[in-house]
């Protein structure tokens, strides 16, 4: 009588080199479907069986299944290796764009803001057009623009960009990010292209976000909007990280700035998404991104194995795992 062993390794053979369904397998060895199964299962418990997904992007899926538990999200992918911080973020958009494949369909309507993983995933999307037979998805500007001198990063570029490579429409925001009195605030926000676009802001079925923190390089400051007294300001407040310009805390509060009020989609508006995709990297945005699923503002994360880790040492932190 063959040994356990060699069972596993037949059943397997049967299966998996030639091709034969679990009904086959069982009227050969003589035996009944489940036992079938079960020898398989057994077979990959043992390391007879190695299954390997081959994806142009390696993911950690044990460190992806406890992030997205943990934390109660839709869904996380965690992406193997160690890299600098633009090529980690290059990478996790790469994993984003494989991820907009299964849940894109035609008719849906995209929301993104600006930066860098706006901008890298803008290039991804128009690289790999041929791989998305989808057309009539609208992009929508969410957010007021940086007006910081690259095109490239800024609001207006990337929905005019996206939404050429899906066949829709583009909706923006032709003002600011912010606005320095609540005279003029009413006034843009009482525009009707500002109004219209905004309302539409408010039922995208995907946004796809970068998390914003308020550590030195932070976009914000780079486009003028806030210096290290006003940064270090916020950050004496409490402030955790930012999403469509709006600062938050660490339990997800939005923070309200001095003499700063932003022409764009409010926070909520993001808990109204269907996928609500958080793509960042790097230990240090672990505070911010953290934050931002506290507030409910992302249901999705895309993020490195360093942010990962990171995060999971702050839901230890929380008590979050037992």
């Amino acid at each position: 009588m063959a040994s356990n062993t060699d069972l596993l390794i037949r059943a397997s053979e049967l299966y998996y080199e030639e091709d034969l369904s679990q009904q086959e397998v069982a009227k050969i060895l003589g035996i009944s479907r489940p036992a079938v199964s079960r020898l398989l299962n057994e077979a990959r418990e043992e390391g007879i069986v190695e299954i390997t997904v081959h994806s142009p992007i390696r993911k950690n899926a044990e460190l992806s299944r406890q992030i997205r538990e943990t934390l109660g999200l839709h869904d996380a992918i965690v992406v193997k290796g160690e890299y600098s911080y633009e090529r980690a973020i290059q990478r996790c958009c790469e994993a984003a764009v494989d991820y907009a494949k299964t849940i894109l369909v035609n008719g849906m309507v995209i929301g993104t803001a600006w930066g860098i993983v706006p901008r890298d995933l803008c290039q991804i999307f128009e690289e790999r057009r041929k791989e998305f037979e989808l057309y009539n998805i609208d992009v929508i500007q969410m957010v007021g623009c940086l007006g910081a001198g690259n095109p490239e990063v800024d609001g207006v570029e990337i929905a005019l960009r996206l939404a050429k490579s899906f066949g829709g429409m583009y909706y923006n925001i032709y003002a600011p990010v912010y606005v320095s009195t609540q005279a003029i605030y009413e006034a843009m926000m009482d525009e009707p292209q500002i109004k219209a676009t905004l309302r539409r802001a408010n039922y995208v079925d995907v946004a796809f976000m970068g998390v914003g923190s308020f550590d030195d390089s932070t976009s914000l400051q780079r486009a003028g909007y806030l210096n290290d007294n006003s940064r270090n300001s916020l950050i004496s407040q409490g402030a955790a990280g930012h999403l469509l310009a709006r600062p938050y805390d660490v339990d997800g509060e939005e923070m309200q700035m001095e003499n700063r009020h932003v022409i764009g989609a409010p926070l909520e508006s993001l808990r109204h998404a269907q996928w609500s995709i958080g793509v960042s990297a790097a230990a240090f945005k672990a505070t911010a991104v953290y934050s931002a699923v506290k507030g409910g503002y992302l249901n999705v994360l895309i993020v490195d194995e360093a942010l990962a880790k990171a995060l999971l040492e702050l839901a230890d932190a929380d008590g979050l795992r037992g």
